[in-house]
């Protein structure tokens, strides 16, 4: 790839998810870690507009960031980037990447067509509406085929955050002749994040000092019910004095293919008599987040089905030395730290096993430089992998 190269990131579809945003800084990461000269690299952020609020309100399970927002969530990246809004119609976009002279732009994640005048890579999420169908509507079933067809058929090279999502991809589509690039398991701490105030943030929303935690939407195949049930059968085995231990819980609390999903989760708290030991705080914003993470004593992902290793809470995890808790599937084995434990789907005894385990076990805080180097070492790996498909999609 030319040093000089004008590389664009686009943010249509993205910037509505809640982790969306996490996956552009990924990619900025890698690509600002290897050595590279000329233009900075450019972010293309879809305008709001009626359509996209509609889709929000229907689809999304956290709010939309604010172009406030979105701009600040760039701002570390100084001189190296540069924010742009565009009218997010296909002339829109087009006009915006001839504006800023854009030689490629990624992560696509709708097709842009086989004879797009600009080069492009594709993004595909994960396949899970053909593992898990029952969790979506026909139409999203329809949907989702329809973009994953497009994008398998006239993409020249696509992006995905698991070989495991490579593998479905040749098994689901075997006369595709798309290049299929996995990025590599690359977690990356911020340094403002090893400044956080853990004490403050704990104290602030009413939390105990020893507590798990977990990151998850609450959609049907987080499984956050196995994580209750585990949650109770861990209290259940400490001597009464030693039970002030918190479960905390962040992330919206709305599935819009299941809206039942929430009220039943709350009855199986009640059921299970845990419901004062469980801090639902819902989507806090990111720095909270993170505070919360670092003071926990493990992280905890029941998952069942994910479109990268342990999903971006694990990445966090990871990336701050603080261990987790992880449900053993396919695409969860994909995480490279010694720090992961991994337990049997849907199995709430052996989580509660290891969750004691855990709490036993001190945990040992690692050194932030370490962390930093440890950090630096995965992003220029990922920014390699990025090198490698952008020549692909360049040829």
């Amino acid at each position: 790839m030319p040093d000089c190269a004008n590389i664009a990131i686009l943010g249509r579809g993205f910037v509505n998810w809640g982790g969306g945003v996490d996956l552009l800084r990924i990619l900025i990461n890698g690509l600002t870690a290897v050595e590279r000269d000329g233009s900075p690299i450019q972010v293309l952020l879809p305008r709001e507009t009626w359509k996209s609020r509609l889709i929000g309100r229907l689809f999304a399970s956290s709010p939309r960031p604010t172009e406030s927002q979105l701009r600040s969530a760039f701002a570390t990246y100084g001189n190296r980037v540069e924010v742009r809004f565009f009218d997010d119609t296909a002339g829109g976009l087009l006009e915006s990447l001839r504006a800023v002279r854009a030689d490629i732009v990624l992560p696509c994640m709708y097709s842009l067509g086989a004879k797009y005048p600009v080069p492009w890579i594709g993004y595909l999420l994960d396949f899970q509406h053909m593992h898990l169908p029952h969790l979506f509507s026909r139409w999203n079933r329809v949907y989702r085929r329809h973009t994953f067809t497009a994008m398998l058929r006239e993409a020249k090279t696509i992006l995905v955050n698991a070989r495991a999502v490579e593998v479905d991809a040749t098994r689901f589509y075997p006369n595709s002749h798309a290049r299929i690039t996995p990025l590599p398991f690359a977690p990356s701490v911020r340094k403002e994040w090893l400044a956080v105030d853990a004490e403050g943030t704990r104290h602030r929303f009413g939390i105990p000092e020893r507590y798990f935690i977990i990151c998850n939407q609450f959609w049907v195949h987080k499984d956050h019910q196995t994580a209750f049930r585990a949650f109770a059968s861990f209290l259940q085995a400490l001597p009464r004095s030693e039970r002030s231990v918190a479960l905390v819980c962040t992330g919206s609390m709305h599935d819009y293919r299941a809206p039942h999903h929430m009220g039943q989760l709350r009855a199986l708290l009640d059921e299970l008599a845990i419901a004062g030991s469980v801090h639902l705080l819902g989507h806090i914003a990111k720095e909270e987040q993170i505070a919360l993470l670092r003071g926990a004593i493990a992280v905890l992902q029941p998952t069942l089905f994910e479109g990268g290793p342990g999903g971006g809470a694990i990445y966090d995890a990871v990336a701050l030395g603080v261990p987790s808790i992880v449900s053993d599937i396919p695409v969860n084995r994909e995480i490279d730290d010694a720090s992961v434990r991994y337990f049997p789907p849907r199995d709430p005894g052996e989580l509660a096993r290891l969750m004691l385990e855990a709490l036993r076990q001190p945990r040992v805080a690692m050194d932030d430089s370490l962390l930093v180097a440890r950090s630096a070492a995965r992003v220029r790996r990922l920014g390699e992998t990025l090198q490698e498909a952008i020549v692909a999609a360049l040829q």
